[in-house]
């Protein structure tokens, strides 16, 4: 069954390749993919009926993705329509220091993210007006998204609401504080690690954000917007409704209806314009700079993102219902003579069903489920599954362009992941520290005081 699975894997990865390289749609490299595991499964006895109803179950597993995509964009356009977004990019270049931008925004990430809890709320919030200060300093777009979503995996990692966080303690069957606190020694040498190259990066840079370059943005942005506080509402209130910790559907859905209304306010904005930016997006139109900076696309563009996403909730249910990526995991895994052989096997195959999964839950909940009983034949076993996946399943995501949460990210910041990706610096050091710190760093009394 192992060697069945790695026909529809490998097809995966190489209809991905392909559909990049010719630039193509990602979804046609998927929906190979599909077909080269509808002929696969068929030979094991299922039928195609069963592999619709299969593959269906994992579309409904990505509708909380595909909710909060989908709200994104339409969120976004009206954002940009009512003057917000240009708003804090006005006020931000006011505020903030543009010559240690990339260190600034990593730090405002990872602060937010920390208490809210989640990193769509902290890109949906600080996120766009960053990446607009970005672009008016003349500073990389892709470094400062890769400071931004760094910045927010943070969070997730850390923030004891985190429900990314929640999901892992509860699938290695482990809790409590003491237990949680003592899983932070790489995850926090991470952090000071990120810190200070971003730091660095700020100072080779070199002087991005010269002074007559703002100043002429922000006097553009003054006369073609007429920009005022009072724009800044709905994206306070967005962040109000994320503090009352409200489910991020619900949240967004507050932000758009906020948004709606004081776009529709502006004397420049009717209904017609106001769909009209939904649908299509934005674009100011003014002949200046600011064009470039100031626009939005509409729901039609995330369309295509939609279709990719379904795709691969649809792959993934089948390779699961089918039970193809499971003896995978447990025959590469083989016998590892040391904690530091299995967390490293962990880390890579966390990586692979993260590239095979749609989301960020599939990968936690399946190495988890998988590996469990195995790590617990190792002294503290449970503390330290729950410390691996923490520090890669959780944060692997966001390096896979196809992958949900990766997506999201990219249409929210208006910035491909194979743009941020070489300045995504958290989520790439830290698995490679959690398996550098294993054999220093893991306490060795038994399993149950490690859980008390």
């Amino acid at each position: 069954m192992a060697i069945q699975g790695l026909w529809p894997i490998t097809s995966l990865l190489v209809g991905i390749a392909a559909t990049y390289a010719a630039g193509l749609p990602l979804s046609l490299g998927v929906a190979f993919s599909i077909l080269v595991s509808l002929v696969t499964v068929r030979k094991m006895g299922y039928s195609f009926k069963q592999q619709f109803q299969f593959g269906w179950a994992g579309v409904q597993q990505t509708k909380p993705v595909l909710s909060i995509l989908f709200l994104i964009g339409l969120l976004i356009p009206l954002l940009m329509v009512g003057g917000t977004i240009p708003a804090l990019i006005y006020y931000g270049l006011s505020v903030v220091n543009v010559d240690y931008l990339l260190i600034l925004s990593f730090l405002l990430a990872s602060a937010i993210s920390s208490i809210l809890g989640t990193s769509m709320g902290t890109l949906s919030t600080i996120g766009l007006p960053l990446i607009g200060i970005a672009h008016a300093a003349g500073v990389p777009l892709g470094m400062v998204a890769g400071a931004l979503i760094s910045g927010a995996m943070v969070g997730e990692r850390f923030s004891p609401i985190s429900s990314s966080r929640l999901l892992t303690m509860n699938t290695v069957e482990l809790s409590g504080a003491k237990a949680a606190s003592r899983m932070n020694v790489a995850a926090m040498v991470a952090v000071i690690f990120t810190g200070c190259l971003f730091l660095m990066l700020d100072a080779l840079r070199g002087n991005a954000g010269a002074t007559d370059m703002i100043a002429t943005y922000q006097r553009l942005l003054k006369e073609q917007l007429d920009v005022s506080l009072p724009m800044l509402f709905p994206i306070a209130f967005l962040l109000l409704l994320f503090l009352f910790r409200l489910r991020a559907v619900t949240a967004l859905m507050g932000g758009i209806a906020v948004s709606a209304g004081s776009a529709l306010m502006q004397p420049s904005v009717d209904l017609h314009s106001l769909l009209s930016a939904i649908l299509d997006g934005y674009a100011l139109h003014s002949g200046t700079a600011l064009d470039e900076m100031v626009h939005g696309k509409g729901i039609g563009a995330v369309l295509q993102i939609l279709v990719l996403i379904i795709f691969a909730g649809f792959l993934n249910g089948i390779l699961n219902k089918a039970n193809l990526v499971e003896p995978i995991i447990t025959r590469l895994m083989g016998k590892s003579a040391s904690r530091s052989a299995l967390v490293g096997k962990t880390v890579l195959l966390s990586l692979v069903v993260v590239m095979i999964g749609c989301n960020q839950t599939i990968p936690i909940l399946l190495v988890g489920a998988t590996l469990l009983e195995r790590y617990r034949a190792q002294p503290n076993g449970s503390w330290l599954l729950g410390r691996t996946l923490l520090d890669s399943a959780l944060l692997m995501p966001v390096l896979v362009p196809w992958n949900g949460l990766a997506m999201v990210m990219a249409v929210t910041l208006g910035v491909s992941t194979v743009e941020s990706l070489p300045y995504l610096l958290f989520p790439i050091l830290l698995p490679i520290l959690t398996i550098l710190f294993t054999k220093h760093f893991v306490p060795m009394q038994k399993e149950a005081a490690s859980a008390a």
